[in-house]
């Protein structure tokens, strides 16, 4: 992966509030959405065959606490998936004010806040925005637009699901929760049921509604976000999609998944895996559960750099590799 130089960051933050820097094929580019107070960086990685009207798909990649937009872009090696696959991807980060809240809500987006479950809200608004430039600028194909987000951006990701389904063709948690469910956490025990949650998410989407598939990976031993919550935030998004579809949480998606599979380790000595597929009567796959055995809460399969090992787990399968996989089919 090539990246700016320091000047050539500065100059692409300064040409990017006049909403004038243009993209550079094989770069990770800093761009900044807004002024003041409400002022969001963002990180644009462009691939290298990446080419001016030629429509590509965007993912964009929410990071968790304590984790700057590089910090996930390097961490997580999505570049690397969009690099081989010619597509680009948006980094957002949060407001200065969420960057400077003390010990481990630093860098957190405000998910646990009512703010964060209206379209057009605190951090929604802005993503949203964000996501609307990128693709108006990078030539982005608005119909394969993707998000995913890890931690407290799995939890935004799952709110913006419902509150952005015309934006989102599908979306992908890491550690995450349901819609509006900031509760499900270790410690915590929700007051909200998944079927509360779901109801919930489809009042969000309003006139908007539509399915919106959703892949769901984390760890077996995670301790900040339970294996319980992070299959909760699947099953909601299925219940929501079947009140779309058929105005009963139930069925026609079935709530079960209709294939389990055993995986094993992506790398010697690393974690095996399960997945569970989930598919309407005709067999069309709308959810997908990635259980990793034995890790913790972190990003699976990331950057093998010990830098970067208080975010990734390289011992598990590529996250990146696996969401790209699922989202592309949509």
């Amino acid at each position: 992966m090539r990246v700016l130089t320091a000047a050539g960051v500065a100059l692409a933050l300064v040409a990017s509030g006049c909403g004038r820097a243009a993209p550079v094929p094989g770069s990770a580019g800093t761009f900044t959405w807004g002024s003041g107070a409400g002022a969001r960086r963002y990180i644009v990685y462009t691939p290298a065959r990446w080419r001016a009207r030629q429509r590509v798909p965007l993912v964009v990649v929410l990071h968790g606490c304590t984790t700057t937009a590089r910090q996930m872009m390097e961490s997580s090696r999505y570049d690397a998936v969009a690099e081989a696959h010619d597509f680009v991807v948006v980094y957002p980060e949060v407001t200065q004010a969420e960057a400077s809240m003390p010990g481990f809500d630093a860098y957190c987006w405000a998910f646990w806040q009512g703010t964060d479950w209206v379209r057009g809200g605190y951090d929604p608004g802005p993503i949203a925005a964000i996501t609307r430039e990128v693709t108006r600028r990078w030539s982005i194909d608005p119909r394969r637009v993707y998000l995913v987000g890890i931690s407290a951006g799995a939890f935004l990701a799952s709110d913006m699901a419902a509150l952005y389904p015309d934006l989102y063709a599908a979306v992908a948690e890491a550690a995450g929760g349901a819609f509006a469910d900031f509760d499900c956490r270790a410690g915590v025990s929700s007051n909200v049921s998944v079927q509360q949650s779901a109801e919930y998410a489809l009042g969000a989407e309003g006139p908007r509604a539509r399915v919106t598939p959703r892949f769901v990976i984390g760890g077996s031993a995670d301790e900040v976000v339970p294996p319980a919550c992070a299959t909760k935030a699947l099953l909601q998004g299925l219940r929501t999609d079947n009140l779309v579809l058929d105005r009963r949480q139930t069925a026609p998606i079935r709530l079960t998944p209709v294939a389990v599979s055993q995986e094993r380790p992506a790398v010697t000595g690393g974690h095996p895996y399960r997945v569970g597929v989930y598919a309407d009567q005709y067999g069309c796959e709308l959810g997908e559960r990635v259980l990793v055995q034995g890790m913790q809460h972190f990003w699976s399969g990331g950057s093998a750099q010990r830098r970067w090992q208080i975010w990734s787990d390289p011992r598990g399968p590529s996250a990146a590799q696996l969401s790209w996989a699922f989202l592309s089919r949509y």
